[in-house]
């Protein structure tokens, strides 16, 4: 009886293996007919806005959300005026994601929040700022994501009120996300940085923003928050937005954290000072390269680099100094740039 069971049990394994396979099969011969029926349509629509009456007649009301999801990922191949096109072409059939948005599963409402802020907005901003305060992290993620656009500035503050909840998140990646909302925001996020009520990370977040929007106010707030006794990693994204940023008049500031006992922060303040600094400081960045840490002593040969001293590096390099190999691959750098 255990032996017929098991192989009863077998059995019904195997028959419902047997029928998925045969209905992931019969999915993906639709997809692949729906998508050469919808193909050529698309196409000359997006040449010819007059031609949109063509597509919407070949969608059957069956699969409108699969021609939705057609629409959502030929838009991630194109830019400006077709995407455009794109989203007036899915309009019509968005609507039942709108609802899809409250729905019990996770996975559900990602896909709809995705959708909808790639194709639906402004028309469905409701739902998408509702996900921001979704209890999934993901989907506030996504949400976050499809609202920071440089396109929609008025959704910066929701954005930003909210990015406390990404603690987990990559800081590098959240930085990107804020300062693809464009240089309209970096006021805000100026003052966010100059503000000690903020947590360090999201400060961090916000400086590494400003660097990468190269935003030539950040660097007085930078320089000024360098003499506060911060979080490490605070100090480090201050000192490379300086790196980028910064005026000769910060050197002061950077120049009290060459001998911070932090290696990252006593690295990034020898580069600092190197682009920022003058003549009277090479002597320092040359006893950088004698750090114990190889990471200081990079970055202090990169800082004699920029502080245009690359004569004594190239020295350095012939001879038989200790740091010959590292001048040597701080120049090779500079020829490859």
């Amino acid at each position: 009886m255990v032996i017929l069971a098991l192989f009863t049990v077998t059995v019904a394994f195997c028959g419902y293996t047997l029928i998925l396979r045969l209905q992931h099969d019969a999915r993906r011969r639709r997809w692949a007919r729906l998508s050469a029926a919808w193909e050529g349509p698309v196409l000359r629509a997006l040449a010819d806005a007059n031609l949109a009456p063509r597509v919407h007649e070949a969608v059957d009301p069956r699969y409108r959300l699969h021609f939705v999801r057609f629409v959502l990922e030929y838009s991630r191949r194109v830019r400006g005026k077709e995407r455009s096109a794109l989203r007036e072409l899915a309009r019509p059939y968005l609507a039942p994601l709108a609802e899809r948005t409250r729905s019990r599963r996770a996975e559900v409402r990602v896909r709809a929040v995705q959708t909808l802020g790639t194709l639906g907005l402004p028309d469905y901003e409701r739902e998408v700022l509702a996900g921001l305060d979704d209890e999934s992290p993901v989907v506030a993620m996504v949400a976050a994501r499809a609202l920071a656009r440089e396109e929609f500035p008025q959704h910066a503050a929701p954005v930003l009120a909210r990015i406390h909840r990404f603690e987990d998140w990559n800081l590098r990646f959240l930085a990107a996300m804020l300062a693809a909302m464009g240089p309209e925001i970096a006021a805000e996020l100026r003052r966010n940085l100059a503000d000690p009520g903020r947590p360090s990370w999201v400060r961090t977040v916000d400086a590494e923003a400003l660097r990468m929007q190269m935003d030539p106010a950040a660097g007085d707030v930078a320089a000024a928050l360098l003499d506060a006794g911060q979080d490490p990693e605070l100090l480090v994204a201050l000192l490379r937005l300086l790196e980028v940023v910064g005026r000769p008049q910060h050197a002061v500031a950077v120049r009290s954290l060459c001998d911070a006992r932090h290696v990252m922060v006593r690295a990034h303040a020898l580069h600092a000072l190197g682009v920022l600094g003058d003549e009277g400081d090479v002597p320092r960045l040359l006893d950088g390269m004698n750090d114990a840490s190889p990471w200081v002593a990079l970055h202090a040969a990169r800082g004699v680099r920029a502080a245009g001293a690359g004569q004594i590096l190239t020295h350095i390099a012939t001879s038989g100094h200790p740091r010959a190999l590292l001048a040597a691959q701080v120049m090779e750098e500079e020829e490859a740039a």
